[in-house]
């Protein structure tokens, strides 16, 4: 399953990063890295930076990488 994480450069995020990565999931990291970290994103999941006020740019996201669930 594709699912867009919110805040998944941050602790909790990350783990659950992680977690999904374990149960072979894909993990699309969204955010503004305004209190996360890139470098707690872990390998094999991708890093969109945006906000999540930012509709449009959002919205874009949820298509472009087919998402269906969102954390």
């Amino acid at each position: 399953m594709r699912v867009l994480v919110t805040g998944g450069a941050g602790y909790i995020g990350s783990v659950v990063v992680e977690e999904l990565l374990a149960q072979e999931h894909t993990p699309i990291v969204y955010d503004n890295l305004s209190k996360g970290h890139r470098q707690s994103v872990a390998p094999g999941a991708e890093l969109v930076e945006g906000e999540l006020v930012d509709q449009q740019r959002l919205e874009r996201v949820l298509a472009k990488q087919e998402i269906e669930a969102v954390m």
